[in-house]
């Protein structure tokens, strides 16, 4: 995990609401690289 994304991680964690997050909470990632991940498009699909 490079520097910028861990500081992200860290500020989003820090009390931003969800729909303002630039990183995925779940994954530890960029938010855009896991958009169309089933998790977030789906949520009920994995139950």
């Amino acid at each position: 995990m490079d520097q910028k994304l861990a500081a992200a991680l860290v500020e989003d964690d820090a009390g931003m609401h969800a729909d303002d997050r630039r990183t995925c909470w779940t994954h530890q990632c960029w938010a855009e690289d896991c958009a169309d991940d089933p998790m977030h498009t789906r949520p009920s699909a994995l139950y």
